[in-house]
């Protein structure tokens, strides 16, 4: 049925207190935005036209002179065009992974019926979990493997893992899923990109040029700050303007989620969504597609999961060095980010223009540590941080991607109040709170685990009194190069907390993941008026 404009519902009009509420608990977030995002950026790409050191104690003091263009000049002439070359040469097999692996084994899943989708997000858990990309760098690198090849078979598990998930939560959507494909692939292009773009661990193992590596020789090795700065300034316009069109495209589809009272596809309180049945010859593609992910998969890790338990008991403990700072980072960063999102999408303090304000976040969505990370360098030596624990701990930044992909599903929750309120149906505000609760875990899991697995963060401000397990492998390949068997590759991710991950990862999957559905389009059209 085509929704005509006097079709749609009036919309449900909000008392002051829920504009007030919602516009307070963007406020944090908003200021974290600024001190963490908006000044780092202005001041390297102020500091992108001087010529100065970063630190007072060197010739050339903390400000410099001004240069103009002369940074980028040199940056181009010492190899940062080959550079951004190499780093999109990375993300053509990411991209095959997204655009066609895992949209196959998302349809092949939902056409085998709840025990098949179950089946490959178990099995789709573990390349998410094992994924350490600095140990997977370091054991390719022993093994004699080039750069391109150990970053396509070390990714691509993790790559079609993530996307896959992505697909099958648009085929949860009770109608055609394939709008909801298209926009998620999309999403999952631009994500790619923007991670690609600032690549460093594997660049960093086999010391061959990406941008963020030639950043970090200018920077931290010839203390060259103004070359260094230049380089990030071009990797912040890309990686600026991509998390600008993902976010648009976000808003413009009105792309959210939502959470389905079963997990057979029911949604309580709405139109039931069609649950595809299973059928018997999906798991011919199904079994056939995740044997060939799991066996690159393992291809890929298996170099470094094989020697998971491998230590260096002459090296100093690194566990709390390593889990903890990312942890208090985590906490700060995704609670506000939780905070904000509710506050957008849940309460929607401007109705329907609401998503409006993800606009400013969304500028620095795929905005990562590498182009930042000269500053708060800067910002750490001014303040006497350097060499300390609290050198350890990434900066404070509010959590960008859990703040959209809360508020997409904060807005799922909420169209869906409203169009109950619409029908004289009861919804309260728990509806809207309750199912973004389990996401919020997943999102402080996550975040966790990926800034415990940085290798940028270690490498500009890990010392010897206070090792990461990231910087304890540094160090040690300086002294014992290939050796694999001196190589403390346990500190980078222990067993007990890799079965930990897997058992929590699990539960997430099966228990809240395989209910949540991606919708697209105007709610009318999932929820015709009555008439």
């Amino acid at each position: 049925m085509t929704v005509q404009p006097t079709m749609l519902r009036p919309a449900t009009p909000r008392p002051a207190w829920q504009v007030v509420v919602g516009l307070v608990l963007v406020l944090p977030a908003l200021v974290l935005l600024i001190t963490s995002y908006v000044e780092p950026v202005f001041w390297t790409f102020k500091s992108s036209f001087n010529r100065f050191s970063g630190l007072r104690t060197l010739a050339g003091g903390a400000t410099g002179e001004s240069v103009g263009f002369d940074n980028y000049r040199k940056a181009f002439e010492n190899g940062l065009g080959g550079a951004i070359g190499t780093t999109l040469l990375l993300a053509l097999l990411p991209l095959l992974a997204v655009l066609l692996v895992a949209p196959a084994v998302a349809w092949a899943a939902e056409n085998t019926g709840r025990t098949g989708r179950w089946v490959a997000r178990g099995l789709l858990t573990f390349p998410l979990v094992a994924f350490t990309p600095f140990g997977i760098a370091v054991a390719h690198f022993a093994d004699g493997h080039s750069q391109l090849s150990a970053f396509w078979l070390g990714t691509f598990g993790v790559v079609t893992a993530a996307a896959a998930l992505l697909y099958l939560a648009a085929f949860r959507s009770g109608r055609s899923p394939w709008p909801g494909v298209i926009v998620g692939g999309l999403l999952a292009v631009l994500t790619v990109l923007g991670l690609v773009l600032q690549e460093f661990a594997f660049a960093q193992v086999f010391q061959e040029a990406t941008p963020v590596l030639q950043m970090t020789r200018y920077g931290f090795v010839n203390f060259n700050f103004g070359v260094a700065t230049a380089i990030s300034s071009v990797l912040l316009v890309p990686l600026m303007l991509l998390g600008v069109a993902a976010t648009v495209l976000i808003i413009v589809t009105n792309l959210r989620f939502q959470v389905t009272g079963q997990a057979t596809g029911q949604v309580t309180g709405q139109v039931t969504a069609t649950a595809r049945e299973g059928r018997a010859w999906g798991w011919g593609p199904l079994g056939g597609l995740l044997l060939i992910v799991l066996v690159v998969t393992l291809l890929g890790i298996w170099p470094w999961l094989s020697r998971i338990t491998d230590d260096n008991d002459k090296l100093p403990a690194t566990f709390a060095n390593t889990w903890l700072p990312p942890l208090i980072a985590t906490l700060i960063g995704v609670s506000v980010a939780g905070l904000a999102a509710f506050g957008i999408s849940g309460l929607r303090p401007l109705g329907r223009y609401s998503e409006l304000l993800l606009l400013p976040f969304g500028l620095f969505l795929f905005v990562g540590a590498g182009p930042l990370v000269l500053r708060e360098y800067a910002a750490g030596a001014t303040a006497g941080r350097l060499n300390t624990f609290l050198a350890l701990v990434p900066p404070s930044r509010v959590t960008i991607p859990a703040l959209i992909l809360l508020a997409m599903l904060f807005r799922g929750q909420a169209l869906r109040r409203e169009v109950l309120h619409q029908e004289g149906r009861p919804a309260s505000w728990w509806s809207v709170i309750w199912p973004g609760l389990p996401m919020l875990g997943i999102a402080y899991l996550v975040t966790w685990f990926v800034q415990a697995q940085d290798a940028l963060w270690p490498y500009v401000n890990g010392t010897r009194t206070h090792p990461t397990g990231i910087y304890a492998v540094m160090v040690t390949m300086q002294q014992y190069g290939r050796h694999l068997d001196e190589l403390p590759l346990a500190r980078l991710l222990p067993l007990p907390m890799l079965l930990l991950l897997l058992v929590l990862g699990l539960a997430a999957q099966l228990l809240y993941a395989d209910r949540v559905a991606l919708h697209y389009g105007r709610p009318e059209r999932d929820h015709p008026p009555r008439t």
